[in-house]
């Protein structure tokens, strides 16, 4: 298992794990959401590519609606 942050909390995920597998094991099934990897932002079409190490610092951000 590797240990990573997600939004400010630890979570334990599986090792060799991509952005997209990880966001599916988190239970996130909504797919209106930006993910930023150690504050950098994450293109949804590398989540496939992108995996995951230990420590690493992952923001799920829900867009906001109204003004």
């Amino acid at each position: 298992m590797v240990q990573i942050v997600v939004n400010g909390e630890k979570k334990e995920v599986k090792e060799n794990i991509n952005i997209k597998e990880m966001i599916n094991s988190l239970g996130y099934k909504d797919k209106s959401f930006a993910v930023a990897l150690n504050g950098t932002f994450v293109e949804l079409k590398k989540y496939e590519d992108t995996k995951i190490k230990m420590s690493d610092e992952i923001e799920i951000l829900a867009p906001m609606v109204g003004g």
